[in-house]
């Protein structure tokens, strides 16, 4: 592992913690700080949905500038939504540290554009897997940390806390070092990047298949995860500190799942979280006591490893001089996701929670059809 990859990973195990701190709480701070379930769902929602505008610009600029200063600029927008956040005793004011902090997810195209440039031997898969890895091993000791200062002193000293060390992760991520990213281009073209139509055009029509095919399946197997801590808490009965013992078995989980999976080829891989998110919807639903809670949300943690494996697989079948924008895409389906899910769950939720346990099972209904999209050439032989 080089210098760069090494500073990579270590701010994103201190932004894992950072977040982790806080991840599993939102819905409980918000309904604290005065919203209803619907409106906890629309602000999710929105969060969601700013985590898929900045994708497709930021893939964009990454292939004509280089992700590293576009990568400092996620840090930093991060950092400041979380600040925001701690500073919050309101809920408007919070709502907007909230959105700020989701806007700075258009971090992921550069970070991932980076990491190509720096990982060596690896492949992509694995340098995408290993990292998110390091960044859900940070999240493994957060949940239990904010569960026991929030019982204690608050949720405000969380957010502190958390933003502390948004800092720290800045700090390291500003070590790293320029490398050229370069697009191949004719002698006589003077500008290395094309228009958007002639470089939508190049990427493949299974590849275009397929996200509509990741934004379907992402949606519902995700679909139980916005208003989980909220079912746990009024339906089951279980406290904060609870609450915060199964976010670290749900960080533990998507670590193990990031550094195993990444193993594994792409296509299987992905397969396997979302059986995995159907059979921790039926243990929470059908479950009683702690044991079966604990296994589900060991297994709901597998579905971090699914955005990187995902990516692989498109950036397998796309053209160098368009990886970018790939990223960008991808990235803004898997976010795009995020917002229907929790729209959706907002909305079923006040109606009948069952639904929302639902949603993965119809998932794993739709594995055969990703799987015949990877044989129409999703990706190249033997890689997923």
């Amino acid at each position: 592992m080089n210098r760069d990859l090494l500073l990579i990973t270590l701010s994103l195990l201190t932004w894992g913690v950072g977040e982790g701190l806080f991840a599993h709480f939102q819905s409980l701070y918000l309904e604290q700080l005065g919203a209803a379930p619907e409106r906890i769902g629309q602000v999710l929602a929105v969060a969601g949905l700013l985590m898929t505008v900045g994708h497709l610009p930021t893939g964009r600029l990454v292939d004509r500038w280089g992700p590293r200063g576009l990568m400092w600029a996620g840090w930093g927008v991060g950092t400041a939504g979380a600040v925001c956040m701690a500073a919050a005793r309101s809920l408007p004011v919070f709502t907007v540290g909230i959105w700020l902090y989701h806007l700075s997810i258009f971090v992921m195209v550069p970070l991932q554009a980076y990491l190509s440039l720096v990982r060596g031997t690896w492949s992509l898969g694995r340098v995408l897997t290993f990292t998110s890895g390091a960044f859900n091993l940070g999240t493994i000791l957060g949940p239990r940390v904010g569960g026991w200062v929030a019982q204690h002193w608050g949720m405000e000293r969380v957010y502190a806390l958390a933003a502390a060390l948004f800092v720290a992760s800045t700090l390291l991520v500003l070590q790293v070092r320029p490398h050229p990213w370069q697009r191949p281009r004719a002698a006589d073209d003077p500008d290395p990047a094309p228009g958007w139509r002639a470089t939508w055009a190049a990427i493949p029509a299974a590849v275009r298949g397929y996200w509509l095919w990741l934004l379907v399946v992402f949606t519902l197997a995700m679909l139980p995860q916005p208003l989980i801590a909220n079912f746990l808490h009024e339906a089951r009965g279980l406290v904060v500190a609870q609450i915060g013992d199964l976010g670290t078995l749900n960080a533990l989980g998507a670590t193990l799942a990031n550094f195993g999976l990444g193993l594994l080829t792409p296509g299987l891989g992905l397969g396997l979280t979302v059986v995995a998110q159907a059979a921790a919807a039926g243990m929470v639903w059908w479950g009683r006591g702690m044991g079966p809670y604990r296994g589900a949300y060991f297994l709901f943690g597998s579905l971090r490893a699914a955005r990187p494996l995902a990516q692989a697989q498109v950036q397998a079948r796309v053209p160098a001089e368009n990886r970018g924008l790939a990223m960008g895409v991808t990235e803004t389906v898997t976010g795009l996701s995020v917002t229907l899910a929790a729209a959706l769950a907002g909305a079923l939720y006040a109606r009948e929670p069952a639904l929302l346990f639902a949603g993965p099972v119809l998932a794993v209904a739709l594995l055969p059809l990703g799987a015949l999209l990877r044989r129409a050439g999703v990706t190249r032989p033997g890689s997923a």
